[in-house]
């Protein structure tokens, strides 16, 4: 019997304290997950391991999650993403349908909501 291989995310966040728990979120709702802190090491990343969702918060160094996916879009990477931010106004105002990205998070969020979220990522 073959054992089921998890789904995998790869997460963009310069907060240390998030890593850990969010970490343990995934791991409760039966997903891996590796966390990056910068756009450099999460494109590399992208481009050496196969992910099912990036999960990237608004705010990052060199700039906003928003636009590190519209680049990676230019750059022909499709990969399903979810944006989490502690600005409300921000989230509404995410084109979700022109970047594939099927839900946003506001932070702090709880295991449930993050289920929901990644329940939304189409497999296809």
């Amino acid at each position: 019997m073959t054992a089921r291989k998890r789904p995998k995310a790869l997460v963009l966040d310069d907060e240390p304290p998030f890593e850990k728990l969010f970490t343990l979120m995934m791991a409760m709702l039966d997903w891996d997950c590796e966390v990056v802190t910068c756009r450099e090491k999460a494109l590399a990343r992208l481009k050496t391991a196969r992910f099912d969702v990036l999960i990237t918060d608004y705010h990052i160094p060199q700039g906003n999650g928003l636009h590190f996916i519209c680049c990676l879009r230019r750059e022909g990477i499709a990969l399903p993403a979810i944006v989490m931010s502690d600005d409300a106004q921000a989230l509404r105002l995410t084109q979700k349908d022109l970047l594939n990205i099927p839900a946003v998070l506001l932070k702090p969020f709880t295991a449930s909501e993050l289920r929901a979220a990644l329940a939304k990522i189409s497999w296809a």
